[in-house]
């Protein structure tokens, strides 16, 4: 069965090489899809065979997704990230499985997530399971901003492999609250045009379940300093995407997605 796989990136020289290296040994059809990249990435995209699909910045996620997705030869689809790659394990057990799949099937992946190199076993950071091998015919991704998803249809079979994908969501504190900040906004725009709102004296709250949640109810607390870190930075984040959304209901200036350069993907 042929397979195509999509491949997200937008400034990702840095991570963009090991991703594509980790396809080697797979018979595929290779598609990044770039966003007006200003550093290597064409170029690195180009030099490992893969064809360079270019979508507008401003485009969401999951619209990226559809477009590839429409522009692949494969009958199956698998999607990547540029900061994610395939073990030799989960290699082989995609081309095992892909001989006896029917069609039907809806593949999730467990990531093992690492945070500024450091593997993060619990603050729900895993398996971290992400619906990304399907039949280009049976479904898609919806078209969400962010957080987009799999459409399972019906009689479809959410099928989880057992080799975990490697996931090195941020390499240094920069780039983790780059992508929070594009992340924060962006949830705004998005909630405000599903009518989403919230209240101020909600907002403290929010981040604060969200630091128990992660350091207690998730565990996180047995990953040391850096799961406290993360449940410290999931709570801010979470402040910071509510405070957004806050100020945009009440029509305070937000710059757009665009503008603030929603760049960055990944956990």
């Amino acid at each position: 069965m042929s397979l195509s796989v999509i491949v997200l990136a937008y400034n990702e020289e840095r991570n963009l090489p090991d991703c594509l290296e980790s396809l080697k040994g797979l018979d595929c059809e290779i598609l990044v899809v770039d966003s007006g990249s200003t550093d290597r990435t064409p170029e690195i995209a180009r030099a490992h065979g893969a064809r360079l699909i270019e979508v507008p910045h401003a485009t969401g996620w999951g619209e990226k997704r559809q477009l590839a997705q429409k522009e692949a030869t494969g009958e199956w689809i698998l999607h990547l990230d540029s900061d994610e790659r395939l073990t030799p394990e989960l290699q082989e057990e995609i081309k095992a499985v892909l001989q006896t799949a029917t069609g039907h099937e809806i593949f999730q992946i467990a990531r093992l997530n690492h945070l500024f190199g450091e593997q993060i076993a619990h603050c729900g950071w895993y398996p971290d399971y992400v619906r990304r091998l399907y039949r280009k015919d049976f479904t898609s991704f919806n078209d969400a901003y962010v957080h987009e998803h799999v459409i399972i249809p019906e009689g479809g079979q959410v099928r989880a492999l057992k080799h975990p994908l490697l996931h090195y969501t941020y390499a240094t504190v920069e780039h983790c609250l780059v992508k929070q900040k594009n992340y924060a906004l962006a949830f705004a725009e998005e909630k405000l045009k599903k009518g989403r709102r919230v209240t101020l004296w909600s907002i403290p709250f929010r981040g604060l379940f969200s630091f128990i949640r992660v350091l207690i109810i998730r565990q996180g607390f047995k990953d040391g300093r850096w799961g406290l870190w993360n449940a410290i930075s999931t709570a801010t984040y979470t402040v910071n995407k509510y405070l957004a959304l806050y100020a945009r209901q009440n029509h305070k200036a937000l710059r757009s997605c665009e503008a603030a350069g929603s760049s960055e993907k990944g956990h």
